[in-house]
């Protein structure tokens, strides 16, 4: 019995000895997994940088912001540059000068007609509109009858008809300034005349590549003292008419506008008709033929005028 109890007695201590060991290592062991991952989380290092000698990062950074403003700098610069040098360009295509004789200084007054007693006569046409195929039949019959013309040409139609206005250009035939949008110059500042005659200039100049000085037609014929002196200051002389064809009018047949010329034709006369217009394309032929059996001598402005 003594040793029953003896028996009873140790096994509670040493069941509760055995307990406590499990109970400590495995306190132990959960302290040893957090210590790991304590240790795996608090001992990264920041990912390391490449320090140049005598540098330092603060440096490397300041080089490269400075590189990158330098390098963006110098690409404006650089746009800059080829945006104003494509806005010089396109303004100055129209670098090549009149080569006329006539000179500006002695124009003081709006020409209608040349002072000549010799039977002298320049045909002139105004493009306004273009319609390609009287046009055409127009430039045929002028090389038919081997003879010179002027043309005067707007500018945002030059815009516009770029290839017909050059195979005008291109036939031999001198291109001039009938303003940029044809509006009454009469009803204009100075200013405002300058800048239809410069924007005429350089809108034609760029399909032909010449000036279109010195000659320039007022739009409507009107020109007072004004427009005089404003159109004279930018380096033009302006050119009306002495008898206008007004084949453009449906009023007019196209016999009745060939006679007006032929009847009107004087030494120094300045004929007046439309590119553009089927009526003067069908009598332009015998204007032509009539003037010439008339005796005239069909010349163009310059040689008129100089």
């Amino acid at each position: 019995m003594a040793n029953y109890q003896h028996y009873q007695r140790y096994r509670p201590q040493g069941g509760r000895s055995r307990f406590n060991w499990t109970r400590i290592a495995l306190i132990v062991g959960i302290l040893f997994v957090v210590f790991l991952i304590g240790r795996a989380i608090f001992s990264k290092q920041p990912t390391p940088t490449l320090t140049l000698p005598g540098d330092n990062s603060a440096v490397a950074e300041s080089g490269v912001d400075t590189n990158i403003n330098s390098m963006l700098t110098n690409a404006d610069a650089n746009t800059n540059v080829e945006e104003n040098a494509n806005a010089n360009n396109n303004a100055n295509v129209n670098v090549a000068s009149s080569s006329s004789s006539f000179s500006v200084a002695d124009c003081t007054k709006v020409i209608s007609r040349a002072s000549t007693d010799q039977k002298q006569i320049a045909l002139t046409f105004n493009v306004g509109t273009v319609k390609e195929g009287e046009i055409d039949r127009l430039l045929a019959a002028l090389k038919a009858g081997a003879v010179p013309a002027d043309f005067f040409v707007r500018g945002d139609v030059a815009e516009t008809n770029a290839v017909m206005v050059k195979k005008v250009s291109d036939a031999g035939f001198s291109v001039y300034n009938l303003s940029y949008s044809y509006p009454h110059f009469n009803d204009l500042p100075a200013p405002s005349v300058a800048e239809q005659l410069t924007k005429a200039d350089q809108a034609i100049g760029q399909v032909t590549g010449t000036s279109t000085k010195p000659f320039f037609r007022p739009p409507y014929g009107e020109a007072d003292a004004d427009v005089l002196a404003a159109v004279t200051e930018a380096g033009y002389c302006p050119v009306t008419w002495t008898v206008d064809a007004l084949d453009w009018s449906s009023d007019y047949t196209a016999e009745q506008s060939k006679d007006r010329v032929l009847q009107s034709a004087v030494p120094g006369g300045i004929v007046l008709m439309q590119a553009s217009n089927a009526t003067t394309a069908d009598i332009i032929s015998d204007v032509i033929t009539q003037l010439k059996n008339s005796g005239f001598t069909i010349v163009n402005l310059e040689t008129l005028l100089t």
